[in-house]
Formats: C-alpha cells, structure tokens, sequence
C-alpha cells in the first residue's frame, strides 16, 4: 500500500469526523510470505494512523481454501482486521485494496455494536473428533 497520507474529502473536515468500527477481511496470494503479508497489515495500520484511527484486532486465519477459483488460485491466505476509522476512510480503503495485486479479494462492513475483540469463531479450536465414543448403527426401516 502506497505511503501517502489520507486527506478527508473536505478541508478542515478531520475534526468532525466520528470514529467507527468496521471489520476488513481481506485474500492475498497464497504464495506471499509471512513477512509481505505483515506489510500489508502495516499498510492498512498506517493509513487508519494517518485520520487518527487505529486497528483494534488482526487475526491471521492462514491459507485456507476458496469457495471457487480467483485468478486461477485454488487457496488464499485470510486476514481480518477489526478498525476504528472515520466513515471516510473507507472509500480509500477499498480502493487501495483494489489497487493492490497482491489482494486478490476483500470486504469491509461497518460493526453496528460494539465489536468483541477476542478470538472470532474461525480461531477457536474445533472440538477433535473423539475415537472412543461407539458409532450407532444406522436404525432399520
């Protein structure tokens, strides 16, 4: 993400703006290393900085699987970002996730309540699948 700083849409505006949550979830190359997407992360992180914002929560989820296939890429490596930005910002948020190419596809939706900053579903451990409990047999028609 490029360095430049954000300017609100109106000068003089920046003291106005009011701060919300949103959540971003974005898809990189799965091919990019631990370090690139840390930068990525860095990028968003410096432009919420720049409009007086913050990242409340990163979560790496990893490479997973996609649903269907982008840019001829089976896999991806999913990052949330939990953020508290002005209503402004996110305009320029997307569009520089779309100018990335190391992005291959993201969301940001506003959080109406407060967002739970601890671990999301997709982090907490899936119970494992217990071998010693018998498997009932199917019952007769």
């Amino acid at each position: 993400m490029s360095q430049e700083p954000w300017q609100p849409d109106e000068p003089g505006k920046r003291e106005m703006l009011r701060m919300l949550q949103y959540e971003t979830i974005f898809v990189t190359d799965p091919n990019l290393a631990e370090d690139e997407v840390d930068e990525l992360v860095k990028g968003v992180d410096h432009l919420a900085a720049s409009a007086k914002g913050k990242i409340l929560k990163v979560e790496k989820w990893g490479k997973r699987r996609l649903a269907y296939t982008v840019e001829r890429r089976e896999e991806g490596i999913y990052v949330l970002l939990v953020l508290e930005i002005p209503t402004d910002m996110v305009k320029e948020l997307d569009r520089r996730y779309r100018m990335n190419d190391r992005i291959l596809r993201h969301l940001t939706v506003r959080v109406e309540n407060e967002a739970q900053l601890g671990p999301s579903p997709m982090m907490k451990p899936r119970p494992a699948e217990r071998e010693d409990l018998p498997v009932e047999p199917a019952a007769a028609l």
